[in-house]
């Protein structure tokens, strides 16, 4: 959002993770492939994972979707082309405007099955890097 963005711009000697860390909504920040470059710990708690699980992890991988987990991984599969959160990450990046609130459907690996869940997302870009926000997410 326009507030995060003003904030980190406003603490460009604050280290990235005390950062993400004063956001409270789980935020990941992420380069243009969808590799995750942090988190904080909002956005750990909600994926069940410590930082170390997710750091230099394709977003697609940290939240368990169905398709990373293929062999041709995160961002390779035909479904891949359809991802609402790979093309708002994609769209900021190309023309510099965020997204609010908008709803994705991951299918995701829960064990040994996959579910479709309900998310919204809002992306912000900063310099080379997109704040991913999880607004909602629930089962669909």
């Amino acid at each position: 959002c326009n507030v995060c963005a003003e904030r980190m711009s406003a603490q460009r000697g604050t280290p990235l993770r005390d950062f993400l860390n004063g956001l409270t909504a789980p935020v990941l920040l992420v380069d243009s492939d969808v590799t995750v470059l942090g988190a904080n710990q909002a956005a750990q708690d909600l994926l069940g994972k410590e930082l170390l699980e997710i750091e230099t992890r394709k977003g697609g991988t940290v939240i368990e979707c169905f398709y990373a987990n293929l062999p041709a991984g995160c961002g390779n599969n035909t479904h891949c082309r359809s991802c609402a959160i790979r093309n708002a990450i994609g769209e900021t990046f190309r023309t510099g405007e965020s997204i609010l609130r908008q709803k994705a459907f991951p299918d995701v690996q829960l064990g040994h099955k996959t579910k479709t869940i309900s998310m919204e997302i809002s992306t912000e870009k900063v310099g080379q890097a997109i704040l991913l926000r999880i607004d909602d997410i629930s089962a669909a």
